[in-house]
């Protein structure tokens, strides 16, 4: 992991890190980690982790900082150096999880880490969260507008249980409770963001961040 740049992208379920992530990394030498697609895959393969976590997801409960940290600790540090980023999608979540994060990695040799925060209305991300569809297979999300059947991957579009309305505003109510420690522990290398604007937009406003930290694009 040394000579790598930790990206922490911050934002409410629905403000839109899965896609931003996604559209980034095929520009830039990133590596896309979302802890809730690993979380998703080990209920899938109904591994002991995922039995543990299949309720809870489904509900739009946290799963525990516990749990969390075992499964970043297991996939982090199999990522190859080739890098010149990591998005971090999903974690840290909670002032606990940003400590053990910076605790594992900061001592490595020209680690770094910066949070990206994407800003967006409660009501507008639940318009987008009751409209998407998600890949079962590679987790990639789509919106209405983009009017899509299936996934450019293949995998079958589906809508996730706890992308239904009642359990969004839970999930949106969680994440309030969680949010501030985690900006105030962040205040001195946050960025923030219009998660409003057009995924264009939006990524735009990324990308000259990611420039700004030496990252380059893919040749």
């Amino acid at each position: 992991m040394k000579n790598t740049t930790l990206i922490v992208l911050l934002g409410a379920p629905g403000s839109g890190k899965g896609t931003v992530a996604q559209y980034i990394t095929k520009k830039y030498n990133v590596c896309y980690f979302s802890t809730g697609n690993l979380l998703r895959n080990e209920v899938k393969k109904k591994s002991d982790m995922g039995c543990k976590v299949e309720s809870i997801l489904g509900s739009g409960g946290l799963v525990s900082d516990d749990i969390v940290n075992e499964i970043v600790e297991k996939n982090l540090r199999g990522i190859s150096e080739e890098y010149g980023a990591v998005v971090l999608d999903g974690y840290p979540r909670t002032k606990k999880q940003a400590l053990m994060l910076e605790c594992r990695y900061a001592p490595v040799p020209d680690c770094r880490v910066q949070a990206i925060l994407l800003n967006v209305a409660p009501e507008e991300i639940i318009s987008r969260i009751s409209q998407r569809t998600i890949c079962d297979s590679c987790g990639s999300a789509y919106g209405p507008s983009q009017r899509k059947t299936a996934c450019a991957c293949g995998g079958a579009l589906v809508r996730r249980k706890d992308d239904e309305e009642v359990v969004v505003r839970h999930r949106l109510e969680e994440y309030e409770r969680e949010i501030e420690p985690l900006l105030a522990y962040y205040a001195d290398k946050l960025i923030e963001i219009d998660g409003a604007d057009s995924l264009e937009g939006v990524a735009a406003q990324v990308e000259a961040h990611l420039r700004s930290l030496g990252i380059e694009e893919r040749r």
